[in-house]
């Protein structure tokens, strides 16, 4: 397994648009290959990425020149995935669990990506600093079978 230590950390600066995520989603998976990661722990981390991703850019604000910068390294055994944004300050731990519809007629379309992060991470970390949003994501990369 490769260290721990942070020297197998690499960077990833998308602009503020959709057209980004295809260049997000090929990232991840080379470094995830360059890392030799689980397929697992590659498809959460793709995941997980281009939806936060995602919501950066549909939902953060700013004007169009935002930059989104990514970091994946290893954090005490971890992959750590950092994801930094100039938009308003949002913290995804404080956005409540949806309701879930009891019938298909109550069912709203929208508003699972955040409980799906949640779900396919194994930790999440959120501090705004100078401005900037950073949330860190954790993958366990030996994790166990769902």
């Amino acid at each position: 397994m490769p260290a721990s230590t942070g020297e197998q950390r690499d960077s990833l600066i998308v602009g503020n648009a959709l057209c980004e995520l295809p260049r997000v989603s090929a990232w991840v998976h080379d470094w995830a290959a360059w890392q030799h990661l689980p397929e697992r722990v590659a498809v959460n981390l793709d995941l997980c990425s281009t939806e936060v991703v995602t919501n950066i850019v549909t939902h953060a604000g700013g004007d169009g020149a935002q930059r989104i910068v990514l970091h994946l390294g290893w954090q005490d055994g971890d992959v750590a995935l950092d994801v930094e944004d100039e938009g308003r300050e949002f913290d995804i731990r404080q956005v409540p669990e949806p309701v879930r519809a009891t019938c298909l007629e109550d069912a709203k379309v929208g508003g699972w990506g955040i409980p799906m992060v949640r779900h396919f991470s194994d930790g999440l970390r959120y501090r705004h600093e100078g401005g900037r949003n950073r949330l860190t994501l954790f993958f366990r990369a030996a994790a166990p079978p769902p």
